[in-house]
């Protein structure tokens, strides 16, 4: 039977690729899979736009309520982005996805005058995947990511904050200013900023923002200094940690220790067992800071590209 693609319809879709995600995650059959915190940062708020439209779904015809396979395409990038099926690793039909979707990104680049498309995030010890991008024309990067993880059924960490700073959850729309302009610094950002601030109104509004997981450390002038949202998914007992930062003006104080830590406790409290978080390699200070609160590297992932000149 030939399984046709089709493009997202509605929030049953998001919980339908969530579900693809925990069956891969739980699988650890060598390929990685995102959290179902990463989809819910990437759709609500890291890019601008619907980007629900540039999903692809493939049905299971067998079972209605589950999905064999997903994609995003992100063509001002020139990525995409496939996750099958556990079941579907050493298929002939993964194969045949992913083949539909480069050939969907390469159409959208081409039409926008790019000269190359590629994917993230593939486990260095993902044979299956390095050998489908290597015979697609497909080479490595230098831009690595590194994939940390820490448990969370023993002590967690308690480091001294420094006196007048307070740790506390967002108080959401309340300070969103406070709380945009800390990322907006934080992460060098070039976009202009009442827009910045309206995007991250947009997405405090959304119905995955949970305040009190968006964890802040105060100076004692009100301004933020720190911050980090972690993701809890119940189903799995593991969350993320994305974004994490700190603003330029509030470094080297012990904040980022103490959001993160002030996070992996509430993570404790809602039941997670264990904590991940990714970043690239060439942070080297963000690095450090994970090892600091418990967190060690399981792998390392890789991005691939194919010139298309």
């Amino acid at each position: 039977m030939e399984i046709e693609p089709r493009p997202y319809r509605d929030e049953t879709d998001l919980d339908k690729i969530g579900d693809l995600l925990r069956a891969g995650l739980t699988s650890a059959n060598g390929t990685h899979y995102d959290h179902t915190g990463n989809l819910y940062w990437s759709l609500y708020y890291a890019s601008e736009g619907d980007v629900r439209k540039n999903l692809t779904l493939w049905d299971d015809p067998h079972h209605p309520d589950r999905i064999l396979a997903w994609a995003l395409f992100e063509p001002g990038w020139g990525a995409f982005y496939v996750f099958f099926q556990p079941e579907l690793r050493r298929s002939p039909l993964a194969e045949t996805i992913f083949s539909w979707a480069e050939d969907h990104i390469t159409a959208l680049v081409q039409a926008a005058g790019q000269e190359a498309i590629h994917t993230d995030y593939i486990a260095d010890h993902d044979d299956v995947a390095i050998a489908r991008l290597l015979a697609h024309g497909f080479q490595r990067t230098q831009a690595d990511t590194v994939y940390m993880t820490r448990s969370l059924t023993g002590p967690l960490p308690q480091p001294a904050l420094l006196d007048g700073y307070t740790v506390r959850g967002c108080r959401g729309e309340a300070e969103v200013i406070a709380r945009a302009t800390s990322q907006y610094n934080a992460f060098d950002n070039t976009m202009p900023f009442e827009r910045y601030v309206a995007r991250f109104r947009s997405f405090m509004q959304s119905h995955v923002y949970d305040p009190e997981l968006d964890v802040v450390a105060v100076a004692p002038d009100g301004r933020i200094g720190s911050f980090c949202i972690v993701w809890p998914d119940s189903q799995i007992k593991v969350g993320l940690f994305e974004p994490v930062g700190t603003h330029p003006d509030f470094q080297r104080r012990g904040l980022g220790k103490a959001v993160m830590s002030e996070a992996l406790r509430r993570l404790q409290a809602r039941g997670m067992e264990r904590a991940i978080v990714s970043t690239t390699a060439k942070n080297t200070a963000g690095i450090k800071l994970y090892e600091a609160v418990g967190f060690r590297i399981i792998q390392r992932l890789g991005t691939y590209e194919k010139k298309l000149t």
